[in-house]
């Protein structure tokens, strides 16, 4: 295959070259929009009175304050999640009645206002009763909720999507092979059947009791050929090999600890201006505001060690398989599924992107099989 990018484009079309296009604008437009909202959003719970009121309505219990203001975001911000499903009835990979979505949104909303609740709630209440020991608190709290996201992510997939075990011994014994020789214990092959809603692709490896088990998006087993398949997998399970899995949740974590004292700084730096008490929980929407703003920020960073993650992921799954045809049809077949642009604007893959675009992965694929011959 002499060019991967060009092929893919070929094989997309004009129409579908136009929707990728489209598609990274608005993922542009949309991280924009989220920053817009959650500045208004704020600005409308300290300038309006919310803050204060909700202050004297909870009992100054940080805790019921942040819930009760996330739920409120939530239901302010219910037009960006609308606008997402938008943009996938505007490319043609939704496939899920607006009921279903509606409820997959209510599920997905409350689990994250749970969980972003007990986050800011705690972490304020340390910061109020022990300022001296802010440093040890943002610690353990950053530590422990990356924690609990990586042990709820195999939930949350079940809760979207309907899975069941993959019943093809062929497949099977053709992606043992692969956990075989990368010498990492094989727990299951599932299926998830997310055709159901979105005609997008995609497989993980996912830890599991003594080992990893695979999931296969249903819509992904229909697009690729057993090779190709099996280079998917060597590719994740370079990340395991790599302790990826490890490593990216450990600069999450600390991502999340710098956000946490930027949010604190903001607070003890404008709340005088607003005539907030900084130990006062009428101040978490400014501390929310400036972990939130901070992490945005801070992201750009994390995507790009992400992305040289990808890349040593790749180099793994080309020494396990050999095979860069495998690759180049895995990639062709998931950019048409999702219509990814495999050569998106440098600044959009810089600021937005936790993976490499096709083309620089292809490229670094190219090298690497040039090396090696």
């Amino acid at each position: 295959m002499a060019d991967l990018p060009s092929q893919i484009y070929a094989e997309l079309g004009e129409e579908g070259v136009q929707k990728a296009r489209w598609q990274e604008k608005m993922r542009a437009a949309g991280f924009l929009l989220h920053l817009l909202f959650l500045v208004a959003y704020v600005a409308l719970w300290l300038l309006a009175g919310w803050a204060a009121a909700a202050a004297r309505w909870t009992g100054e219990n940080p805790w019921l304050l942040a819930l009760l203001f996330l739920a409120g975001e939530a239901v302010f911000t219910f037009p960006l999640s609308y606008l997402s499903r938008w943009v996938e009835l505007r490319l043609g990979t939704n496939r899920q009645s607006f009921g279903g979505w509606v409820l997959d949104w209510l599920k997905n909303s409350a689990l994250n206002v749970l969980l972003m609740g007990l986050l800011f709630g705690t972490a304020f209440a340390l910061f109020e009763r022990w300022p001296e020991a802010a440093f040890l608190g943002a610690l353990a709290v950053s530590a422990a909720f990356a924690l609990v996201l990586f042990a709820l992510q195999p939930l949350v997939l079940r809760m979207n999507y309907k899975t069941e075990p993959l019943e093809d011994p062929e497949l099977r014994a053709r992606i043992g092979a692969v956990f075989e020789k990368a010498g990492v214990p094989l727990k299951g092959l599932y299926l998830v059947r997310a055709g159901e809603k979105t005609s997008r692709g995609n497989a993980a490896v996912v830890p599991k009791a003594g080992g990893y088990e695979v999931v296969f998006y249903d819509n992904l087993l229909e697009a690729l050929d057993p090779d190709a398949l099996a280079f998917v997998v060597a590719h994740e399970l370079g990340h395991v090999k790599h302790r990826d899995i490890s490593l990216k949740l450990a600069a999450f974590a600390v991502l999340l600890f710098l956000a946490l004292l930027s949010g604190q700084a903001a607070v003890g730096f404008f709340a005088p201006a607003l005539e907030l008490e900084p130990t006062s929980v009428a101040a978490l929407p400014l501390f929310y505001l400036g972990v939130m703003l901070a992490f945005a920020l801070g992201s750009v960073f994390l995507n790009a060690y992400s992305r040289a993650r990808e890349y040593a992921a790749d180099r793994f799954g080309f020494e396990l398989t050999g095979d860069l045809g495998a690759f180049e049809r895995s990639f062709a077949a998931l950019a048409k599924q999702n219509f990814a642009d495999p050569d998106p604007p440098t600044w959009v893959e810089f600021l937005l992107h936790d993976h490499p675009s096709i083309k620089h992965r292809w490229e670094a694929g190219r090298r690497y099989f040039q090396g090696a011959d």
